[in-house]
């Protein structure tokens, strides 16, 4: 069975297709507990939004201090959430227009007006 570093190093990047997954595909990839809010790439950004109820749900909490494996969610507010990924060591784990990449939380912190740890 593989470990999440071995997962996240054969992901890293690989190319990752919008129309055939997308940003929680590879979340759900990563944190097998994710819940699944899995629509279509058309839908997405309607599913990362409804992911602060689904995790009521599926006992997941908000974090304000992000650990290994945390799903961190990056958007422009509170409210509206578009992109999603996983911290590790420093930085998120995500699906870019460039396939997987590894960015450093700062990086991430100044791309995106919001951005939310949650654990499963």
């Amino acid at each position: 069975m593989k470990t999440f570093e071995d997962k996240a190093n054969d992901l890293i990047g690989r190319p990752y297709e919008a129309y055939e997954a997308n940003c929680w595909s590879l979340v759900m990839e990563l944190v097998p507990d994710a819940p699944n809010v899995q629509e279509s790439a058309d839908n997405l950004a309607k599913s990362v939004r409804t992911f602060k109820k689904e995790v009521e749900l599926h006992n997941a909490e908000e974090v304000k201090i992000l650990y290994n494996k945390d799903i961190v969610l990056m958007g422009r507010d509170n409210e509206v959430f578009f992109h999603a990924g996983v911290y590790y060591e420093g930085g998120v784990i995500h699906a870019s227009l460039n396939g997987v990449v590894y960015e450093p939380i700062d990086s991430i912190r100044r791309q995106y007006n919001s951005v939310k740890g949650f654990r499963v």
